[in-house]
């Protein structure tokens, strides 16, 4: 049965985001050392949107800590993760891990580590396409990903890199510009001035299908939305409506699929053009999206990645996951609390 969601921002409805904010900032703290190391950092890391979390979230004191254990044992001087469970997975780029670290140090005003950091990120972005490569070795295969290079753009908001945000920019509205089957699939890889039509998970998003990568127009429509509010460019703002609308034609399985929670971006998506484009229809859906999250919370306050993905989370698996709906949340709820 489809769910019934909310249109608008309510006393009761941000009462429910914010106890769901609240609850998912304890669940992340009590799982932080006293020296600010997150559980399971020896086995791998789920820990790096954490910071980030916990600064929109309300607890820039437990980010403090842990980018303080960061610095101290998980990256190197120059920005880069040290060898072991700290980096990303497998061989992967490190631009989706590394960003978020960047964010929660400017907030936190750890300029040195930010600058550090972002230096490191600068080496993973080709400077011709503005596209972040999605594997370490890029010079191998030079491939780009719609997620990095969005995540890309959303630090480099934050530290005012306009050179590094406009590289972004410029390759999301290629990649929009290029594709040949919206509104119904939206291909989501390059390699440099080719567009990648592999039919897989990884590579497109059929929004009219079940079990889909939903978030990519998500991300791409919060950088979106920040790059039109720090240059002005409506061209931006009108992308990001464009993105935004692959999701809101797409299925309703995309909200209401329990073994799925591939939607989540959307609702950052939804929140950050709500607050760059007031009067752009963006209130309906940020409200849905802040009642999906509090339906999807698990009663001790974690969130859980998709069960069609992963059937029997473990802490790790809850960590990451619960980092990233706190920060998606509060994003939300810091939209949704600036209306009338």
């Amino acid at each position: 049965m489809t769910a019934s969601w909310p249109t608008e921002s309510t006393p009761d409805l941000l009462s429910r985001i914010r106890n769901a904010r609240t609850k998912g900032v304890t669940w992340l703290t009590a799982r932080i050392g006293d020296n600010g190391r997150p559980d399971g950092a020896e086995i791998s890391n789920s820990w790096w949107r954490a910071p980030w979390a916990l600064c929109v979230g309300g607890a820039p004191d437990a980010a403090a800590a842990m980018i303080g254990w960061a610095e101290r044992e998980a990256l190197t001087d120059d920005g880069d993760f040290r060898p072991g469970p700290y980096g990303g997975p497998g061989d992967g780029s490190p631009v989706y891990h590394l960003s978020p670290l960047v964010i929660a140090s400017w907030m936190l005003t750890r300029y040195d580590t930010a600058t550090a950091i972002s230096t490191t990120l600068a080496r993973f972005q080709n400077p011709e396409t503005g596209g972040a490569y999605d594997v370490r070795n890029f010079a191998s295969d030079p491939l780009e990903d719609n997620l990095k290079t969005a995540q890309l753009g959303i630090s480099a908001l934050v530290t005012g890199d306009q050179e590094m945000a406009g590289g972004v920019h410029r390759w999301l509205t290629r990649n929009y510009a290029d594709q040949p089957d919206l509104p119904n699939r939206l291909y989501v890889s390059r390699r440099g001035d080719e567009l990648i039509t592999e039919e897989s998970f990884l590579r497109v998003v059929d929004f009219r299908a079940r079990k889909q990568a939903y978030f990519h127009p998500g991300i791409a429509a919060a950088f979106l939305a920040g790059y039109s509010q720090q240059t002005g460019d409506k061209n931006a703002l009108e992308l990001g409506r464009k993105y935004l609308a692959l999701t809101t034609g797409g299925t309703q399985e995309q909200y209401d699929d329990e073994t799925s929670v591939q939607i989540c971006k959307f609702g950052w998506g939804a929140a950050a053009m709500l607050t760059a484009d007031p009067d752009g229809g963006h209130e309906p859906w940020t409200a849905r999206m802040g009642e999906w999250f509090v339906r999807r919370q698990r009663p001790d306050g974690a969130w859980a990645p998709s069960s069609f993905m992963t059937p029997e989370p473990g802490v790790l698996d809850l960590y990451w996951k619960t980092a990233e709906h706190v920060m998606e949340l509060s994003y939300i709820e810091l939209a949704l609390s600036a209306r009338p």
